[in-house]
């Protein structure tokens, strides 16, 4: 299979309907595999279903996985989801890479708003946000 999906990856709509079933069910088997699909076909047209999955704050098993894509992606279509990825809290999530990873992929969209956004996290209680916010608005 894996020879296969080399030399045929899946196309970008046949991609989509696979995140379409792992939004609405996270015990979908195949997430991992869609992902790697995604990077093998990159398409802009993903983000509103990355978007959507990345919405929803219970569905987080392919979260840091989307905020890459999302990040590569630099569609400004994501940057309110990337902004509401920024307050997401878990306890397994020590080192707050959801809400750190969003802050790099706001980083990559650079818009105005982008920004805004990331000047606001820079005021963040967490030190890990607020330091990663402050270096990325040094270089800005």
């Amino acid at each position: 299979m894996k020879k296969e999906f080399e030399t045929s990856p899946p196309s970008v709509s046949e991609v989509i309907q696979e995140l379409e079933k792992y939004a609405s069910n996270p015990d979908y088997p195949g997430a991992s595999f869609i992902m790697m699909a995604a990077w093998s076909n990159l398409s802009k047209d993903y983000t509103p279903i990355l978007c959507q999955i990345l919405n929803d704050e219970s569905n987080n098993g392919l979260h840091e996985s989307v905020i890459e894509l999302l990040d590569v992606l630099r569609d400004e279509r994501a940057i309110p989801a990337l902004s509401k990825a920024l307050t997401y809290r878990w306890s397994y999530d020590e080192w707050l890479n959801v809400p750190r990873k969003s802050l790099l992929a706001l980083a990559e969209i650079g818009t105005p708003e982008a920004k805004m956004i990331i000047e606001s996290a820079a005021q963040y209680p967490e030190e890990l946000i607020s330091e990663d916010a402050n270096l990325i608005l040094e270089d800005w």
